[in-house]
């Protein structure tokens, strides 16, 4: 690969060739990008890594923490959390220098982008199902959604704002709880969300806004976003293709 990156001197950038040309190659086997903006997301990569020193070889939590925060503009700390422990524990062979625990793997900031930039309904609705469910019991139970609730309408009087998460908290069973065991199941979130996809991020948001992606796909090249303007939220069902918002 020639300079990819007029900001890196000639010796950085045939450093970036050499540590990354296999990974990008495996990566690129089944990636949803093209190779150009696969290698525009871990130049991106690369350069979290340069930030933490000549010797580092990993992306941060803290960095993809405040990356979180400040470009996807997701405000939600406790999903923030999640997001991160959930990316930053991505499967996969790892050197002994690696912990999940502070680093944040290539393979795994890949796939967060893969995830978000997807048109793929059903991967969306799982990575969203994994991040509310927290405790990996594939339902989410009455104090589950309870915590959700308790955040929305902050801006109202208290005494309304309570009346109105229990409304809410009702609400959200009578469309979730198919069955009415007094649970929400996985299956159950992706049969009401297939139909409703609006739906997706009922519990709190975490994927970025369109605006957001707009800018990020700038940032990372990823020019595919922007073929299906100007709507580049469409997604597709798993089981006929079509088009779904």
């Amino acid at each position: 690969m020639k300079d990819l990156d007029d900001t890196l001197d000639t010796l950085e950038n045939a450093r970036f060739n050499y540590v990354y040309v296999k990974a990008i190659a495996q990566l690129g086997k089944d990636s949803i990008f093209t190779y150009n903006e696969l290698v525009s997301i871990v130049m991106l990569y690369h350069k979290f890594v340069l930030v933490n020193g000549s010797r580092a070889k990993y992306m941060t939590i803290l960095q993809l923490t405040v990356l979180m925060e400040l470009l996807f503009e997701i405000v939600d700390r406790d999903i923030i959390a999640t997001i991160v422990y959930r990316i930053a524990h991505t499967p996969g062979s790892r050197n002994s220098d690696f912990f999940p625990d502070k680093h944040v793997h290539l393979e795994a900031f890949v796939r967060l982008f893969t995830i978000y930039f997807t048109r793929d309904l059903q991967m969306k609705m799982e990575f969203a199902f994994s991040i509310y469910d927290k405790s990996d019991s594939m339902q989410l139970s009455g104090e589950d959604v309870g915590f959700f609730v308790s955040k929305f309408f902050e801006n109202e009087d208290e005494d309304e704002a309570m009346e109105l998460r229990l409304d809410m908290k009702e609400m959200l069973f009578l469309k979730f709880d198919l069955d009415k065991d007094t649970n929400i199941q996985v299956e159950e979130y992706y049969e009401v969300v297939r139909r409703q996809p609006m739906l997706l991020e009922c519990f709190g948001r975490i994927f970025p806004p369109n605006p957001r992606m707009e800018v990020l796909a700038l940032c990372a090249n990823v020019m595919s976003w922007f073929d299906d303007s100007p709507n580049p939220r469409i997604m597709t069902k798993p089981d006929n293709g079509k088009g779904v918002i």
